[in-house]
């Protein structure tokens, strides 16, 4: 009789660099943040960064590569890595925190999964659902003009309330376990936007409100299309100092 293989362990190796990978994420954003580097600046070499932060290259190739992804950085073959635009100082605070990589990789998740709760949520909700989007909007709209003051729950309220009306409780539980990363990133944007002219407020309350809109009209492809926006919208207002 033939003996079944002993199963494989897994190995744990991949899992610490990534965790190294966002620290070292996290500190060079805030670095970013805090201006220590000008647009068009180069980086330090892998080494000097491998050294600089007592980690081996491929941890430091790894932070890069998300911080590439993030638009903030660019490689040149033979030249270097250059700053190519830089996060708002108000940013250099919560930059510091090490799960602000997962906060950022986050939008990526919810661009597949928000867009298609707007979707659907304008295609099922019923008088009820549209009720309880159209009060989270108006809590948040509160929040927002008196300060920002609970404005991170508002705007989580809103978020979770699209995806329960889509009658499908699978959006509500992922949005669910993806609350750590949403409330993190709402709270980075609630506090720049609340530093920020009253105008940058309106806009950020009208692409809510033309989400709202285009549900109640039941609308899905239009409702889809403004939560694409305002999701690509707020993390660029979080990663680029110019908008």
């Amino acid at each position: 009789m033939t003996s079944k293989p002993a199963p494989q362990q897994l190995s744990v190796a991949p899992l610490r660099k990534r965790r190294l990978a966002d620290e070292v994420y996290a500190q060079i954003l805030s670095q970013l943040a805090a201006h220590h580097y000008a647009t068009g600046d180069r980086l330090p070499t892998e080494h000097a960064l491998a050294e600089q932060f007592s980690v081996s290259r491929p941890v430091i190739r790894d932070a890069l590569k998300q911080l590439q992804n993030d638009g903030l950085i660019g490689a040149r073959r033979g030249a270097g890595t250059f700053v190519l635009r830089l996060p708002p100082q108000d940013m250099a605070p919560f930059a510091q925190d090490v799960q602000i990589a997962d906060y950022i990789r986050a939008y990526e998740i919810r661009q597949s999964l928000e867009c298609e709760a707007a979707r659907l949520a304008a295609q099922r909700a019923d008088k009820a659902d549209i009720s309880s989007i159209g009060k989270a909007l108006d809590m948040m709209e509160r929040a927002l003009n008196t300060a920002g003051e609970n404005a991170t729950e508002a705007d989580f309220q809103f978020h979770i309330t699209i995806a329960r009306a889509t009658h499908n409780d699978l959006f509500e539980r992922q949005i669910l376990s993806l609350r750590p990363e949403m409330t993190g990133t709402m709270r980075i944007a609630s506090q720049i936007t609340t530093n920020r002219p009253p105008e940058r407020t309106e806009r950020v309350l009208q692409e809510h409100r033309d989400i709202f809109n285009a549900i109640e009209a039941g609308d899905g492809n239009l409702a889809r299309l403004y939560m694409q926006y305002h999701l690509v919208s707020v993390r660029n207002r979080i990663l680029d100092q110019s908008l």
